[in-house]
Protein backbone atom coordinates (compact mmCIF):
# COMPACT_ATOMS: atom_id res chain seq x y z
CA UNK A 1 0.00 0.00 0.00
CA UNK A 2 1.54 3.38 -0.48
CA UNK A 3 2.74 5.01 1.94
CA UNK A 4 1.68 9.32 2.43
CA UNK A 5 4.01 11.67 1.12
CA UNK A 6 6.45 13.57 3.32
CA UNK A 7 4.96 17.40 3.79
CA UNK A 8 7.34 20.20 3.28
CA UNK A 9 8.14 22.48 6.24
CA UNK A 10 7.27 26.16 5.33
CA UNK A 11 10.49 27.54 6.20
CA UNK A 12 13.87 26.70 5.48
CA UNK A 13 16.33 25.37 8.63
CA UNK A 14 19.60 26.66 9.75
CA UNK A 15 22.34 24.43 8.93
CA UNK A 16 23.87 24.82 12.83
CA UNK A 17 21.20 24.70 14.87
CA UNK A 18 18.24 22.63 12.05
CA UNK A 19 15.92 25.14 13.86
CA UNK A 20 12.92 26.57 11.48
CA UNK A 21 14.58 30.49 10.17
CA UNK A 22 11.28 32.09 9.94
CA UNK A 23 10.70 34.34 6.81
CA UNK A 24 13.14 32.30 4.76
CA UNK A 25 11.03 29.93 2.76
CA UNK A 26 11.70 26.78 1.99
CA UNK A 27 9.41 26.50 -1.35
CA UNK A 28 9.49 29.12 -3.82
CA UNK A 29 5.66 28.52 -4.20
CA UNK A 30 4.69 29.44 -0.97
CA UNK A 31 7.13 32.46 -0.42
CA UNK A 32 5.31 33.76 -3.68
CA UNK A 33 1.76 33.01 -1.90
CA UNK A 34 2.94 34.24 1.35
CA UNK A 35 0.94 37.73 0.92
CA UNK A 36 -2.65 36.40 0.35
CA UNK A 37 -5.15 35.79 2.96
CA UNK A 38 -4.66 32.28 4.62
CA UNK A 39 -7.12 30.18 6.98
CA UNK A 40 -4.79 28.31 9.52
CA UNK A 41 -5.94 25.48 11.58
CA UNK A 42 -3.96 23.10 14.15
CA UNK A 43 -2.73 19.41 12.68
CA UNK A 44 -3.96 16.80 15.20
CA UNK A 45 -1.30 15.46 17.26
CA UNK A 46 -1.68 11.05 16.65
CA UNK A 47 -1.05 8.69 14.74
CA UNK A 48 -1.03 8.44 10.59
CA UNK A 49 -3.66 6.21 9.76
CA UNK A 50 -4.17 4.89 5.83
CA UNK A 51 -7.59 3.37 5.07
CA UNK A 52 -6.92 1.06 2.08
CA UNK A 53 -10.10 0.01 -0.15
CA UNK A 54 -8.74 -2.75 -2.67
CA UNK A 55 -12.07 -2.52 -4.71
CA UNK A 56 -13.48 -5.19 -1.78
CA UNK A 57 -13.01 -4.84 1.23
CA UNK A 58 -11.11 -2.21 3.51
CA UNK A 59 -8.41 -2.55 5.53
CA UNK A 60 -6.15 -0.47 7.80
CA UNK A 61 -2.35 0.31 8.46
CA UNK A 62 -0.30 3.16 9.80
CA UNK A 63 2.58 5.26 8.32
CA UNK A 64 4.22 2.30 7.23
CA UNK A 65 3.02 -1.25 6.80
CA UNK A 66 5.27 -2.07 9.72
CA UNK A 67 3.55 0.27 11.99
CA UNK A 68 1.96 -1.34 15.10
CA UNK A 69 -2.13 0.12 15.64
CA UNK A 70 -2.86 -0.20 18.98
CA UNK A 71 -6.52 -2.26 19.77
CA UNK A 72 -8.72 0.72 20.38
CA UNK A 73 -8.00 2.43 17.52
CA UNK A 74 -8.15 -0.43 15.36
CA UNK A 75 -11.52 -1.20 16.74
CA UNK A 76 -12.57 2.32 16.41
CA UNK A 77 -11.42 1.94 12.47
CA UNK A 78 -13.52 -0.95 12.13
CA UNK A 79 -16.48 0.88 13.36
CA UNK A 80 -16.14 3.13 11.12
CA UNK A 81 -14.57 1.67 7.96
CA UNK A 82 -15.50 -2.39 8.65
CA UNK A 83 -18.79 -4.38 8.17
CA UNK A 84 -20.60 -5.18 5.08
CA UNK A 85 -22.51 -1.97 5.67
CA UNK A 86 -19.35 0.32 4.95
CA UNK A 87 -18.20 -2.24 2.17
CA UNK A 88 -21.52 -1.97 0.07
CA UNK A 89 -20.75 2.34 0.62
CA UNK A 90 -17.29 1.98 -0.78
CA UNK A 91 -18.23 -0.46 -3.42
CA UNK A 92 -21.25 1.85 -4.08
CA UNK A 93 -18.81 5.29 -4.38
CA UNK A 94 -15.61 3.82 -5.73
CA UNK A 95 -16.39 0.77 -7.57
CA UNK A 96 -13.02 -1.71 -7.82
CA UNK A 97 -11.03 1.27 -7.98
CA UNK A 98 -8.57 1.44 -5.34
CA UNK A 99 -8.97 4.05 -2.63
CA UNK A 100 -6.61 5.22 0.44
CA UNK A 101 -7.96 7.54 2.92
CA UNK A 102 -4.97 8.78 5.01
CA UNK A 103 -6.08 10.32 8.05
CA UNK A 104 -4.95 10.47 11.88
CA UNK A 105 -5.86 8.08 15.20
CA UNK A 106 -6.13 9.90 17.82
CA UNK A 107 -7.29 9.75 21.72
CA UNK A 108 -6.36 8.72 24.86
CA UNK A 109 -3.03 6.09 24.57
CA UNK A 110 -2.09 7.63 21.33
CA UNK A 111 -0.69 10.88 21.82
CA UNK A 112 0.90 12.79 24.61
CA UNK A 113 -1.96 14.43 26.78
CA UNK A 114 -3.65 11.56 25.73
CA UNK A 115 -7.23 13.07 25.78
CA UNK A 116 -6.60 16.45 24.60
CA UNK A 117 -9.14 16.35 21.71
CA UNK A 118 -11.84 14.48 22.86
CA UNK A 119 -11.85 11.51 25.85
CA UNK A 120 -12.57 8.65 23.49
CA UNK A 121 -10.40 7.30 20.10
CA UNK A 122 -11.25 8.80 16.94
CA UNK A 123 -9.76 8.93 13.43
CA UNK A 124 -9.51 13.19 11.32
CA UNK A 125 -9.46 12.20 7.50
CA UNK A 126 -6.87 14.96 5.68
CA UNK A 127 -6.83 13.47 2.22
CA UNK A 128 -7.78 10.87 0.00
CA UNK A 129 -5.74 9.08 -2.99
CA UNK A 130 -8.40 7.84 -5.51
CA UNK A 131 -6.04 5.66 -8.20
CA UNK A 132 -2.89 8.34 -8.83
CA UNK A 133 -5.09 11.63 -8.29
CA UNK A 134 -5.34 13.21 -4.75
Amino acid sequence: MKEYHKIETLFKRSPDTKKLVEGVFANKAVEYLKDNIWQFTEKVDGTNIRVYWDGHSASFAGRTDKAQIPEPLLNKLNDLFGGEANAQLFEQKFGDKEVILFGEGFGPKIQKGGGLYRKEVDFILFDVLIGEKY
